[in-house]
Formats: structure tokens, C-alpha cells, sequence
């Protein structure tokens, strides 16, 4: 888990989705940000989605009693608290989400659906679950979940016919979860445009943006936000170190369809993004090491919008940096299928017609970890494609097994990772010989909607046997895991 993260193969890696809260209390299937869907709703926030049509509530139903006394829950009073602290990072103006929950004119039509969807625990998006499998070292930051009391209110309010109450009497609204990055010290963005169209049945591009920080001297990262330039077609990005600025020599500074990696090799990846994710931001006391004249490399996922061409020219970095490298060092792993480790199993092969297919991998932590080395993971994020269902990662040594993160409903359209709520010294320890164990669980045939998106996209009647690949008919099995470091490897 120390060795040094090679350039691999990613359709997708998402560390931070639709903010503190990620997400809203009113999904439907346009707002997924996978490719499944062709369509751009979800990351380009500027197609309006029509609202449901609403019957009106019977009499009794108002903001009012007949004593006079505002019916509760209702909007202002109740309601309207939990949109904002949880849906309002993704369900703005311009957001990424296809409509707006600002305000009670904007809500009241999707009570309905707020209230299924909550109900169900689709949203605010969360797949790292307590299970009979997996009960995770810690807590995890930014936990969006309702409780039942609350999911009840939603769905006790959308039953009275959403009331609005009286504004009044209006509960203070909690601010809404800010996506920049606090006290960047520097920002820097692409040099070249670049147009993004649907060519043919594609609309999936990978390019790289090569970056220069302009550091003389080594600066020590403890913050990275990602800046889309284009909102519309910018569907992910992954971040690498070029510690020897090789990609300084790229035209430009771009180098399109560099696949799902860094362009080139010997890339340290430190992070990644979607739309509406957080700043990403290591525990206290952690930092990557950006070196003198060290370039940065995103690799851009452009989804084209299909209504025509579309320009790109000012993704770029906000990042926040100290002189002085803290006293933990950070870097993140892959694991799996690209990743290092072993297969149980094999090639990865998933046969057409097979609905629970099992495919597990193991990784042993080296043994050139030394006894005083402090090792500690801080996130973990889970990566299939279309055709995974369930995916789990633990850690087995002499004292057990730690359960690290369980997605038991997995969601292509919904990743993200997934960082202990804890000090970076309270976080779990990995030592030389521990094993990390991957199992993916895939549903290759038609009740699994994600392969009969995967099937149509390419344009396929019927399952088809699925191997290892970045494209719509592959998949993969993959754990990104970061760690922290304190003494000398």
C-alpha cells in the first residue's frame, strides 16, 4: 500500500460528490452524472427539468389550521433547513442538478418525490453503508444521511400537500455547503481551448491538461479544488503530480485522448473530482509534496452534450500549499483490477447471463515498511462500471478483519470517496503483511438496469460477455485507497 501509484486506466473516480451534504433530496434518473445516460442535466445545470404536476391539497391541508396555528411540518419552519444544509450544493441555480430547491416555489411541486427518495435513501447520494459485513473502523466525513425523523417530515409534509407556513415565523437557514477551496494560495488554469462534440455514438473524451503551478521550491499541498471551466461537458477529472515536468513538452500543454490515465508514465495521482464535489482536503497535519518545477496533469472526462460543439477554456487548479511539509505525507493507492495486487479468480471475465458473479483480489502490504513508519489510511473510494452491484474492501491481519468501506447498492452515476471522520492518528493503522481484500459482485444480465444502459449505449440487445477495460462494454474492480505517512519509508 506504500509503493508509488502507477498511471492506470480510470473511467471514473470520484472523491467528492454535490458537496457537504452531497445532493438532494429530489433525484430522479436525469440527475446522475454517469455515462449511461448520454444526457448533460446533471453536470451542466442548464436544461430545466418540468416538475411534476401536483393535485391541490384538500382544505384541511393549508399553511393554516382552523385554530389559526401554521400546520407543521411546513416549509419554512421545517423543511426548508434540510433543503438548504443538504441538497442546496447541487440543487441551485446553474447547479449541476436539472432543477432548483431554493426556494418554496421550487420545492413544493417535488414534495412527492423528496419524500419517496428520501424514504428510499436515494438522496442526499450515500452508498458507504453499515452492514452484517462492514462495520467500518470509523465514522465518515461529511455523512449526509437523514434520520428517520427527518425522512418522516418529508414525507409527513408532502402527505399535507406541502405547506409553506408562515414566513415569518421562519426557522434560520443553516449556510448552504460551500464548494471553494478556503484560502487558495494559488490558482492556475488550461492554456489551450479545447471543443468537445458527439462524434458519431461517441461523446466520451479523455484529454490532459498539463499545468504549472510555477512552485521554484517544493510546496506542500494541503488543499486542491477543481475548477471547470465548462460546466456542461466537464463530467470528471483526475489529478496527477509530473514530478519530472515531462508533460511540459506537450503542444499546447494538452495532449487529447491520453485515455484514462496521466499522459505519461511514473504520475503520482493525488486526487479527483466530480461535479459539485468539495475542495478536497487532507486531515489536519497531511500534505502532498508538490516538487520544484513540477507540473500538474488533469486528465479531463469531456461528456459532449450532443446539441453541438462546445468549448473548454478555463478548467484549471485552486490549490492551497505551505513552505513547510507537515508532519504526515500523503499519496493514494490503487488497488484491483487495473490496480496492484492479485487476482483470486484470475482474468477478470464476467459471462453474459450470470447475475452475481464474483470476482475478489488481494494486495499485501510490502514488507519494506519499517517498524517506526506510522502508516494510516484516511479515504477509500470503490470503482466499478455499469455491471457491479456490490462491492467491499477490509483488511485482514493478525488481530482480524477491518471492514473499510461496503457499497452495497452500487451506483455508477453516484461515486465518490469516502474519508474517516477522525485525526489523522486516530485513523486505521496498516502495517507490513497486512492483506487489503476486494470482492465485486456483477449482475450481467437485463434486471440490471445499469447493463441494459451499458447494452443501448452500444447499441446491443443482450448481455455479452465483460472483461477488463475503460470502455462501456468493460469493467473493472478497483479500491482507491489514501494513506498517510509519518517517518521515513
Amino acid at each position: 500500500m506504500v509503493s508509488v501509484s502507477r498511471s492506470l486506466l480510470l473511467t471514473s473516480l470520484v472523491l467528492a460528490a454535490c458537496g457537504d451534504s452531497q445532493g438532494s433530496t429530489a433525484a430522479t434518473a436525469t440527475e446522475s452524472t454517469g455515462e449511461a445516460t448520454g444526457s448533460s442535466e446533471a453536470s451542466s445545470g442548464s436544461e430545466a427539468t418540468s416538475a411534476p404536476t401536483t393535485t391541490e391539497a384538500p382544505p384541511t391541508t393549508g399553511s393554516t389550521s382552523e385554530a389559526g396555528e401554521d400546520v407543521r411540518p411546513n416549509w419554512h419552519q421545517d423543511i426548508a433547513p434540510l433543503v438548504t444544509a443538504s441538497c442546496q450544493s447541487c440543487h441551485v441555480s446553474g447547479g449541476i442538478a436539472p432543477f432548483a430547491l431554493m426556494t418554496y416555489e421550487e420545492a413544493k411541486p417535488w414534495a412527492g418525490v423528496m419524500a419517496t427518495d428520501v424514504a428510499q435513501g436515494l438522496m442526499p447520494p450515500w452508498h458507504a453503508l453499515e452492514t452484517d459485513e462492514c462495520a467500518p473502523p470509523l465514522p465518515y466525513l461529511h455523512d449526509p444521511r437523514l434520520s428517520d425523523d427527518q425522512k418522516d417530515m418529508f414525507q409527513r409534509w408532502a402527505d399535507l400537500g406541502a405547506p409553506a407556513g408562515d414566513p415569518a415565523l421562519a426557522a434560520p437557514l443553516p449556510p448552504p455547503p460551500s464548494l471553494d477551496l478556503a484560502d487558495p494560495t494559488k490558482s492556475v488554469t488550461m492554456t489551450t481551448p479545447l471543443t468537445v462534440d458527439r462524434v458519431g455514438n461517441t461523446t466520451d473524451f479523455f484529454h490532459c491538461l498539463s499545468l504549472d503551478p510555477g512552485n521554484d521550491a517544493p510546496v506542500y499541498v494541503d488543499g486542491i479544488q477543481v475548477l471547470a471551466g465548462n460546466p456542461k461537458i466537464v463530467h470528471h477529472v483526475l489529478i496527477y503530480v509530473d514530478a519530472g515536468a515531462d508533460s511540459a513538452s506537450w503542444p499546447g500543454g494538452v495532449k487529447q485522448n491520453c485515455g484514462g490515465g496521466a499522459g505519461i508514465g511514473n504520475a503520482q495521482l493525488i486526487g479527483g473530482w466530480v461535479p459539485g464535489g468539495m475542495p478536497m482536503v487532507a486531515p489536519a497535519g497531511v500534505t502532498t509534496e508538490l516538487p520544484a518545477g513540477a507540473r500538474l496533469i488533469l486528465n479531463v472526462h469531456y461528456h459532449a452534450t450532443g446539441g453541438g460543439p462546445e468549448e473548454d477554456s478555463a478548467t484549471g487548479l485552486a490549490l492551497r500549499w505551505s513552505d513547510t511539509a507537515a508532519e504526515w505525507s500523503t499519496f493514494f493507492t490503487l488497488i484491483g483490477a487495473p490496480g496492484v495486487g492479485d487476482s483470486l479468480n484470475g482474468p477478470l471475465m464476467i459471462p453474459a447471463g450470470e447475475a452475481a458473479h464474483v470476482e475478489e483480489y488481494e494486495y499485501v502490504v510490502p514488507n519494506n515498511i519499517p517498524a517506526f513508519a506510522d502508516v494510516r489510511v484516511w479515504t477509500v473510494l470503490n470503482h466499478m462500471h455499469k455491471v457491479g452491484v456490490d462491492m467491499r474492501v477490509w483488511v485482514e491481519n493478525a488481530s482480524g478483519e477491518t471492514c473499510l468501506l461496503h457499497t452495497p447498492k452500487w451506483d455508477f452515476n453516484w461515486q465518490r470517496s469516502y474519508q474517516y471522520d477522525a485525526p489523522i492518528t486516530e485513523s486505521f493503522r496498516v502495517r507490513a503483511g497486512d492483506r487489503v481484500r476486494l470482492r465485486c459482485v456483477y449482475n450481467n444480465t437485463m434486471s440490471n438496469p445499469g447493463v441494459v444502459e451499458m447494452l443501448a449505449e452500444a447499441g446491443l440487445a443482450s448481455p455479452v460477455d465483460v472483461g477488463l477495460g475503460e470502455g462501456t462494454l468493460d469493467e473493472m474492480c478497483l479500491t482507491g485507497v489514501g494513506v498517510a505517512i509519518k517517518g521515513s519509508l
